[in-house]
């Protein structure tokens, strides 16, 4: 039987290239594995456990703190160089007692119990980081891992997707308790695939520090500009979550059937387009797919602001988990392209703890004065959207987008002015 993927590689016939396509093949099958595991727990601490601790009755500031506990958790990365994975069983090993952590919020699902969980959990996910990075940069060829982190990601939104549906429909029946045990025991049993992958020298050979990882991004021009970009739109994006949560519950009053149905739409949207930005970014490369994400992010947070009803609030959804698909195939692509293969563990640190510090911060900056009731939800989706827009322009003049769009909008206005008739001729 014919592997599914095999097509995606270029391989001549001997007995060497069949061993290497071979190896390829069965690293895919694990981290396709993983990522499954992956998806549903993000699935269930990124787009449920909000929204029930909304209901909970947690506040729009406790709100901003669970909004921030993912960055918080981030600033970890600094110190993965040293305490963290250096191994792929190593980081298995985290992200699976990471998992098992969530297990708190099934005994007692209380806002502060469902803090710690989440908090637990993207703290194991930031230790393995580094050697995330280090996986995908050694176990795909150059000119395939576009292609292949789409498979990736296809998977891992796949597996958030079934989790939604799951909660969608069998909530009212069997209540979501039940149902988030059960995808975090496969989130956890899942995330230890990787512990199998087999590739020489992938282990990371050195320890770096938190500033050797602040000056690896730092100290290259390209990183830089990249990290003021992510900053912007990453600043407004960060916040979606706890806006859209306050969103669907004080403005639409939505039903945790509703909002999971929301979350549905975003993971499906997610996994449909994963596969297209990873051939996109094969094609015109990573810059250039994170720019053109970045406006449909705008786009998506835009249309929040100004959502009447639900079915626009689902087409925002889609858009913005459209989004959020590129941002996340183009991101490890960035910085294999613009970082030394023995270095990218040290960026993957210094920029998770970068954005780590501004994810701490935007969530507060936007809730603040929702909090002190200078505007509403509406305002805080507006400030996102101007954030947003910011950093989507610094991609566009980097990857040259804003480039080929000016000339284009050049040109045509220039055939509609030729095109118009002379006062002359009126």
């Amino acid at each position: 039987m014919a592997w599914p993927f095999s097509s995606a590689f270029s391989v001549s016939p001997t007995v060497a290239a069949r061993a290497n396509l071979t190896a390829t093949q069965r690293n895919l099958a694990l981290d396709l594995s993983s990522a499954v595991g992956l998806g549903g727990m993000f699935a269930v601490v990124g787009v449920l456990l909000p929204s029930v601790a909304r209901r909970e009755g947690l506040d729009s500031v406790g709100l901003a703190v669970l909004a921030a506990l993912p960055f918080l958790a981030s600033l970890v990365t600094l110190f993965a160089g040293r305490i963290g994975a250096r191994t792929p069983a190593r980081m298995a090993l985290l992200r699976s007692l990471g998992a098992v952590g969530v297990l708190l919020v099934v005994i007692a699902p209380e806002p502060l119990f469902i803090a710690v969980a989440i908090l637990g959990f993207w703290m194991m996910f930031a230790l393995g980081a580094p050697m995330q990075q280090r996986i995908w940069a050694t176990i795909y060829p150059s000119r395939d891992r576009g292609r292949m982190l789409g498979y990736v990601g296809t998977a891992r939104s796949a597996a958030g997707t079934a989790a939604l549906l799951a909660i969608t429909l069998l909530a009212a029946s069997s209540g979501w308790v039940a149902i988030v045990a059960v995808v975090v025991v496969i989130g956890a049993v899942c995330s230890l695939a990787v512990s199998r992958l087999a590739a020489p020298g992938i282990d990371i050979d050195h320890r770096f520090g938190a500033l050797e990882s602040i000056r690896s991004v730092t100290s290259q021009p390209m990183l830089r500009r990249i990290t003021a970009a992510q900053l912007l739109f990453g600043g407004g994006f960060v916040v979606a979550p706890a806006l859209i949560a306050m969103f669907h519950v004080d403005r639409l009053g939505l039903g945790v059937e509703e909002i999971a149905l929301a979350g549905l739409v975003s993971y499906g949207s997610t996994a449909v387009t994963f596969s297209l930005w990873g051939r996109l970014a094969g094609r015109v490369g990573a810059l250039m797919t994170i720019s053109t994400g970045a406006l449909v992010g705008v786009t998506a947070m835009a249309l929040f602001a100004l959502a009447p009803s639900l079915p626009v609030v689902l087409v925002a959804t889609m858009l913005l988990g459209a989004s959020g698909a590129a941002v996340d195939t183009a991101w490890p692509l960035l910085i294999a392209d613009h970082a030394p293969a023995e270095r990218q563990g040290e960026v993957a640190a210094g920029l998770n703890a970068i954005m780590g510090v501004r994810g701490l911060l935007a969530p507060f900056v936007v809730m603040a004065p929702i909090f002190a009731g200078v505007t509403d939800v509406t305002g805080g989706l507006l400030i996102s959207v101007a954030s947003m827009a910011a950093g989507a322009v610094i991609y566009a003049r980097i990857s040259g987008l804003w480039r080929i769009v000016s000339t284009r909008a050049a040109v045509v206005l220039g055939q509609r002015v030729q095109r118009r008739p002379a006062i002359s001729e009126i």
